[in-house]
């Protein structure tokens, strides 16, 4: 199989804009979760936070920026950062293209760390090891947002929006377990469902704490 990381860089590339404007028209509960995120925090207006998968930076990108003092946004494609930086105009983000399981923070540094529809493109192996990364940037204060696949995938290739993607995933419980043994408290987890042009497919969103 075809290295998994080259797969999701060029295949956002190819796709970038064709992924937005067909996420655009959707509903989605990454504002209202992002919401939860933020009324938790001490702070927002001091904190600093990392969005691992930014893709175009809306809607969550730009809400970040509104509400926080710094905003990390990495993604593995620079064609999504490229949107992004157009679609988010405020001065208090740092946009990072790369992997995010390459990135590096110092210990205790983040307020939080948000993460939809990206860790799932990690090979299961490396989901792990991001999650135990997050937990060492957080602060103890610190709150970890993202949604995961349900289903118990070692990985794998699909065409997808016109071009080949990878995914993995553990089962819902699995993923859950992993927050836990990692030493994050899960604050409220729940499976919804997006509609993909008619097929319904589940998604496990969590709100934990490092405390």
């Amino acid at each position: 199989m075809d290295d998994p990381k080259l797969l999701v860089q060029n295949g956002y590339d190819e796709i970038a804009q064709t992924y937005f404007d067909w996420t655009s028209g959707k509903p989605t509960a990454r504002l209202d979760y992002v919401d939860k995120l933020l009324s938790r925090l001490q702070s927002p207006s001091e904190a600093e936070v990392l969005e691992l998968g930014c893709g175009a930076g809306v809607p969550c990108t730009r809400l970040l920026a509104q509400r926080c003092r710094r905003v990390f946004a990495n993604d593995i494609s620079q064609s999504q950062i490229d949107l992004a930086k157009a679609n988010v105009p405020e001065e208090n983000v740092d946009f990072i293209r790369g992997d995010m399981a390459s990135l590096k923070f110092e210990c205790s540094v983040l307020q939080a760390v948000v993460a939809f529809y990206s860790i799932i493109h990690l090979p299961r192996d490396e989901q792990r090891n991001l999650v135990q990364h997050v937990w060492k940037w957080l602060s103890p204060t610190g709150y970890l947002l993202c949604n995961l696949g349900v289903a118990d995938n070692p990985g794998g290739t699909e065409m997808w929006l016109g071009s080949r993607m990878y995914w993995s995933s553990f089962d819902a419980e699995t993923s859950l377990e992993m927050l836990r043994d990692t030493g994050f408290s899960i604050i409220q987890s729940e499976v919804l469902h997006d509609d993909e042009d008619g097929r319904l497919v589940p998604f496990l969103w969590v709100l934990a704490s490092k405390n």
